[in-house]
């Protein structure tokens, strides 16, 4: 079990207000044609397409600042911890994964990222994280007053923020998992199977966009075949394939190997991501609970980046914004607030190891 939340990179304050007025018209413009309810899926010949016709992604990943992270580094720098201030300096600077969780201003951010990444000629990543009983199993990122048709209204601005722009889509960390796990009335599983496949086809209609749904972490399920015929139900052949090790710590070659088991059951033309942020030193193992919140002794896995090999896996990628909780506990914050010790304890690892691997 773990949790996730709002891990997301702030923008400057000034540099959101003056691009404000902006952004705002730019939104408006995009949402202009895009009606609030629900909109038509593709039909099922498109379904079983849409993954085999786009390509997986190449090129560089955007990364934007993270002021806090930064902020930590000029404090450790005025206490002469010189080496874990440069290892700090080295996660601050690696791309990490922008979360949109029903929070203000976030398609104003969204749609600055995308706009960015362009200009840049990079690839943002972008977190969909605001399905109603979000984090139903660990609970401390639940969310409330969300429905079907205000989740679906939400996915399209979502939609209409990102528009032209060539982003990677994360849809949903512990979406599929809590169903598959049981933690859903059978009547909410049916609920979010539906929002989920409004979610993964909506999104990738978009032209640019590469879109994963989460399928969970080798923790959580030993046998990934479990996750199969769910995911299918649950929209994945719409996109490009689907994120693991979402804010989680499982080995990397564990979790590449348990992937490609789960490509193979679902079969098709299909790719992975995972999440090696904070996997450095694998998962935890001692007698703090819950063993996936705010783990003691973390490190940051390997960098970012596209293509990394073998076959079937498209990218390691950063969700997780290292340096924020996953709730309230182990001595960590409400989830999804910046935790700086936490961050300085990553950066302590990174630092003893020469920097993130």
């Amino acid at each position: 079990m773990r949790t996730m939340f709002r891990s997301r990179r702030h923008w400057p304050a000034l540099a959101l207000t003056a691009a404000l007025v902006a952004v705002l018209s730019l939104v408006a413009a995009c949402g202009s044609g895009s009606p609030a309810g629900v909109r038509p899926s593709p039909t099922a010949a498109s379904r079983s397409s849409t993954a085999a016709g786009k390509p997986a992604p190449s090129g560089p990943l955007y990364a934007y600042r993270e002021q806090q992270l930064y902020d930590t580094v000029a404090l450790l720098e005025r206490n002469r911890r010189t080496g874990e201030a440069a290892a700090l300096t080295a996660i601050a600077r690696t791309p990490a994964a922008l979360w949109a969780a029903g929070q203000q201003w976030e398609m104003q951010e969204v749609r600055q990222a995308t706009l960015a990444g362009r200009r840049a000629g990079s690839i943002p990543v972008i977190v969909a994280y605001n399905l109603p009983d979000r984090d139903t199993c660990g609970k401390y990122s639940a969310n409330r007053g969300t429905d079907g048709a205000a989740y679906e209204a939400w996915i399209n601005q979502l939609a209409d923020a990102i528009g032209s722009g060539r982003d990677i889509v994360i849809v949903e960390p512990d979406a599929l998992p809590d169903i598959v796990r049981g933690c859903l009335s059978s009547a909410r599983a049916a609920l979010r199977y539906r929002l989920l496949d409004y979610a993964m086809s909506r999104l990738s209609r978009l032209p640019h966009v590469y879109v994963y749904l989460d399928a969970g972490n080798p923790g959580m399920f030993a046998d990934p075949e479990v996750l199969a015929g769910p995911a299918v139900r649950a929209g994945i052949r719409y996109g490009r394939g689907f994120a693991a090790n979402v804010s989680n710590f499982q080995w990397t070659a564990v979790t590449v190997a348990w992937s490609q088991r789960l490509e193979a059951a679902i079969g098709g033309n299909l790719g992975a991501v995972v999440d090696t942020s904070r996997n450095g030193n694998g998962p935890y193992s001692g007698p703090d609970s819950p063993q996936w919140c705010n783990p003691p002794g973390r490190a940051p896995g390997p960098d970012p980046r596209l293509a990394p090999g073998p076959a079937g896996i498209d990218a390691y990628l950063w969700i997780k914004d290292p340096g924020v909780s996953d709730g309230p506990c182990n001595g960590g914050p409400v989830a999804g607030r910046y935790w700086a010790a936490y961050a300085e304890g990553l950066a302590q690892a990174a630092s003893r190891s020469g920097g993130t691997t």
